[in-house]
């Protein structure tokens, strides 16, 4: 008997475990904070526990108040306890799930809740932002979303992480009725990037307090240009693992009878995305299969390679540019033509480059013009030109929209770089080895220490092969990192360019075609003897073998 009674009782208590407990925080709005804030505090709000949101003392002057909560990582449920309790059956009262959360309410003001079901305590930050009848209602024009005033940002991601779109609801420009046709171009976008791989609640928190007031998003947050015709939408280029905090913003201008018009704005609810879950492992890794791993990896190596002793091997100089060439044709054509999986699309764009690299080195082998020769590594060079030049131009240009007036501007620069670079055959391909190969070698350090110099390839290959990439805006990330890498590429390029430069100086500027040098007995840097003219006791011609190359192999030269 005893038995069946302490089951009953520890069924008993395990239903009483899973109960949400309840608890009331009364928040007093009778304040004057500046920039229409009425309340900011970080709460803490226990597992399995929901807490009701009661306001006291009203400022008399408040017309429409909206609350935010924000939650680092972990979801929380957030919705209107009022509606619900007058009309159960109500689709604007559903219930909104997420890490940035915002709800609008009107005076008389709502009760309204905020639910932890996740298994931990969790810290939230919880804000008021008061208005009066004048002011944009943030969400006020919405015609599609889970409620029916939606007064925050929303974010979404592309399949791939390869962007963000980032949506907001019409504003209204008052309380009034019947305002939405005026409520055309009247949002404006911001964004404020987070410290690199920072993804602590003490950076996360700050991010968002530092958008929460519109003279502070004017001085920390940048601008999003428009690239939709939509004026409630903008894309951004992602970067996973690199924080962004976005906002929106309605501007309106009041004339309320005057001649000079009154400036009235009010805030969206901020949101915060990573790109990526920091909770789940390796999920904010760029190259998430071990094969792209090593072959970042190797980049390291191989740059440093090309970086000091590129045209010192010269076969495997064009070997390593024929087959560079080749991967990055190779993985456009196949991301155009079929979708694949990252670890084979890299892998058959591997396979596809070491044939080009041969396909280019036996050019060199049976022809072995300097000029012709080059022109690859050149081309290259302007490629990475052309790359650079569209990760650092503005956003919002209209006309390179267009894929066809991008594509044209992009193979304009290549070709341009390539043509200025090529009468100058040694020096420039001096130039090319010591730039891209310390771009190369930095590679990988980039990608381990957070930055996003990466994307200036990347971004590249984005526009050619993602669907509706041409609308994001680039704007990469610039920090501290960010300027260290730099400053290691450029020692790196200007080492390399001197030291290549003094270690070939007093030899001839290209070896001669291995094909030639098969037919020459005498061997490459060798100079075939030959009479002259010349007084007795001239000295004999001394032997040139000290130019000889020292290497057999068939690939290194």
């Amino acid at each position: 008997m005893l038995h069946y009674i302490l089951i009953i009782l520890y069924i008993c208590a395990s239903i009483n475990a899973e109960e949400v407990q309840e608890s009331t925080f009364i928040i007093s709005l009778n304040n004057t904070y500046s920039n229409d804030e009425l309340y900011s505090s970080v709460i803490d709000i226990k597992n399995k526990s929901k807490t009701h949101f009661q306001f006291t003392d009203v400022n008399k002057n408040i017309s429409f108040i909206v609350l935010q909560a924000h939650s680092h990582l972990y979801n929380i449920t957030m919705r209107n306890e009022t509606c619900f309790n007058d009309n159960k059956s109500n689709h604007t009262c559903e219930i909104l799930t997420g890490t940035n959360l915002g709800l609008f309410s009107t005076t008389p003001i709502s009760d309204m809740s905020v639910t932890n079901l996740n298994e931990k305590d969790l810290k939230i930050l919880i804000a008021v932002h008061g208005y009066i009848y004048d002011d944009p209602v943030p969400g006020g024009c919405n015609l599609e979303g889970p409620i029916e005033t939606p007064p925050f940002v929303s974010t979404n991601t592309s399949p791939y992480r390869d962007y963000i779109s980032v949506t907001a609801p019409a504003p209204s420009p008052s309380l009034a009725p019947d305002m939405c046709e005026q409520s055309f171009n009247s949002l404006t976008f911001y964004r404020l990037y987070l410290p690199e791989r920072d993804f602590s609640m003490d950076s996360y928190f700050g991010g968002i307090k530092a958008m929460m007031s519109y003279p502070s998003v004017l001085e920390y947050g940048e601008e999003i240009p428009e690239t939709h015709r939509s004026n409630v939408r903008r894309t951004m280029s992602a970067y996973p693992g690199t924080g962004a905090v976005f906002v929106a913003v309605a501007l309106f201008m009041s004339y309320n009878g005057t001649e000079n018009p009154t400036p009235r704005w009010s805030i969206y609810v901020p949101t915060v995305t990573y790109v990526c879950s920091p909770l789940v492992e390796d999920d904010c890794l760029l190259l998430g299969d071990l094969l792209s791993q090593v072959l970042c990896a190797s980049l390291l190596f191989v740059g440093l390679f090309v970086c000091y002793f590129g045209h010192k091997f010269f076969k495997t100089e064009m070997f390593m540019f024929g087959m560079l060439s080749g991967v990055i044709i190779t993985y456009i054509l196949i991301s155009l033509i079929a979708e694949m999986e990252q670890a084979p699309l890299i892998a058959a764009s591997f396979v596809s480059g070491i044939l080009f690299g041969f396909i280019w080195l036996t050019f060199w082998w049976f022809y072995g013009i300097p000029v012709f020769s080059v022109l690859l590594v050149t081309l290259s060079f302007g490629f990475f030109a052309a790359c650079v030049l569209y990760h650092q131009i503005p956003g919002g240009l209209t006309m390179l929209l267009e894929d066809l007036n991008f594509w044209t501007l992009f193979i304009l620069v290549m070709l341009l770089t390539a043509v200025i670079l090529t009468p100058a055959t040694y020096p420039a391909n001096i130039l090319c080895c010591a730039v891209l190969g310390a771009y190369a070698a930095i590679y990988p350090i980039d990608y381990c220490l957070g930055s996003n110099l990466k994307y200036i390839i990347i971004n590249t290959v984005r526009r050619a092969t993602v669907d509706k990439f041409h609308y994001a805006v680039l704007a990469p990330p610039f920090e501290k990192n960010d300027a260290l890498i730099i400053l290691l590429w450029v020692m790196l390029a200007v080492t390399g360019f001197l030291f290549q430069h003094y270690h070939n100086r007093g030899k001839p500027p290209f070896p001669p075609p291995p094909r030639n040098i098969r037919e020459s007995p005498e061997g490459y840097g060798s100079i075939t003897p030959y009479t002259r003219l010349s007084a007795a006791s001239d000295p004999p011609l001394r032997s040139t073998g000290n130019l000889t190359s020292n290497e057999n192999t068939s690939l290194l030269a």
